[in-house]
């Protein structure tokens, strides 16, 4: 059996608030030379990413010898803010300085998932001085046109939102400058046009979430992509081989591949 990593608790500032996670290496031992990794979760989740996937992801890739950040972002997890409180936006700038804190002795990988990927992505192209590759895993750019056509977030009609002032997501109360920020002409695609690095954007084609063209709109503006769409893959990667092939060529991207 693999030895655990050794693991410390993080914090980071954001304005007056912080944000919490942690940070995984090899109990070995750091090297000069191993990958830093910055994991970043998606909506609603947090550090530890849906059904373990960071978790998974962090030990998988510690491993092999690399070091492994991942926070919570405000309102989530174990960090400050209520989830009520949360705008793209904002959480773009957090991803920001997540990566500048991580990067101070050189570039990271970035490493995201669903909302995640796209503020990485976003976040990417604002700091890509700082970012060695970036991947992207079922990208929810879907977020725009769930809200702005259908009047929607995963399904749930938007109506009562507007009547009550909130959005219920599963019993978490979404507040409407979430909403009403995408309504305002949100553009989670055009400035993700300026990181030029090395990327991979990876999508399941029983993502009902986040359909699979929307994966594929990042891989076309990325200018490094390359785009793996995984057969029967759903948005949660709610499978052993499934993630197995994420790691496959998380590998591959970070340097690890045989």
């Amino acid at each position: 059996m693999a030895a655990d990593a050794h693991l410390t608790p993080l914090t980071l500032s954001h304005g007056d608030r912080t944000l919490r996670g942690w940070q995984w290496e090899p109990v070995a031992g750091v090297t000069d030379a191993a990958p830093r990794v910055l994991l970043v979760h998606g909506f609603s989740a947090d550090a530890t990413g849906g059904h373990q996937l960071f978790v998974q992801a962090a030990r998988h890739l510690v491993e092999r010898g690399a070091v492994v950040r991942s926070y919570s972002r405000l309102g989530q997890g174990m960090s400050d803010g209520v989830f009520s409180e949360i705008t793209i936006g904002d959480e773009v700038d957090q991803v920001v300085g997540m990566i500048r804190a991580f990067a101070v002795e050189g570039p990271v990988h970035v490493v995201a998932h669903s909302l995640g990927a796209v503020e990485s992505a976003l976040a990417a192209a604002r700091v890509p001085e700082l970012v060695r590759t970036l991947t992207l895993w079922s990208p929810a750019g879907v977020v725009v046109d769930d809200i702005t056509v259908h009047d929607a977030i995963q399904g749930q009609s938007l109506a009562p939102a507007r009547e009550q002032g909130w959005f219920d997501f599963g019993g978490m109360p979404l507040g409407m400058a979430f909403i009403d920020e995408v309504t305002a002409g949100l553009d989670v695609y055009g400035p993700v046009t300026t990181y030029t690095g090395p990327a991979d954007v990876v999508h399941g084609t029983q993502d009902t979430i986040v359909p699979v063209e929307y994966g594929a709109r990042y891989a076309e503006l990325l200018p490094g992509a390359s785009l793996t769409v995984v057969d029967g893959a759903d948005h949660g990667w709610s499978s052993t081989p499934w993630r197995r092939r994420l790691f496959e060529i998380l590998d591959a991207r970070v340097g690890f591949a045989d």
